[in-house]
């Protein structure tokens, strides 16, 4: 089994070090999708700051349901640190926004190392990021504030 064209984009816009281990996820997450008729591509990596602001704008500034909680510079797509996944029919023509084996794929993404969405209270089920090590017992907030200085200084975000 191999990556999809789109996942192998959209992974291509991760940290180097982040890489190996989501295409993994994505890998595995396949093989289980298949006797299902299912399949599971990423459908995002990297986002820049005006791309965050524009999903951030959903349902608050411009129409639209509200899709996320995190403006620009407080998401860890920002940082080429989160993937977002999405289940399809098996031929591709059928996107499942709402189903149930995002449930399914939450623990195999955490016993990779990433943290699930799907278990914050805003609940993102496609959602995937890598916690920095250096993170470890920082707030949410700090955090992304550390980020921000590392990006700013030129310091790789994992490092």
């Amino acid at each position: 089994m191999s990556l999809d064209e789109r996942s192998e984009r959209n992974l291509s816009t991760l940290h180097p070090d982040l890489y190996a281990r989501a295409a993994s996820f994505i890998l595995a997450a396949k093989k289980l999708a298949a006797p299902l008729n299912l399949d599971v591509k990423c459908i995002c990596g990297l986002r820049t700051w005006a791309e965050q602001d524009a999903l951030y704008a959903k349902g608050r500034t411009t129409p639209g349901p509200r899709v996320s909680n995190a403006a620009g510079g407080a998401s860890m797509h920002n940082y080429s640190l989160a993937l977002d996944i999405a289940v399809f029919s098996k031929d591709g023509n059928t996107y499942h926004g709402d189903h149930t084996f995002y449930r399914e794929l939450g623990p195999l993404g955490e016993s990779l190392g990433f943290e699930w969405g799907g278990r914050w209270k805003f609940c993102d089920e496609p959602h995937y990021q890598l916690r920095p090590k250096w993170a470890t017992g920082m707030t949410e907030r700090d955090m992304l504030a550390t980020l921000r200085s590392r990006v700013s200084k030129k310091i790789d975000v994992l490092a």
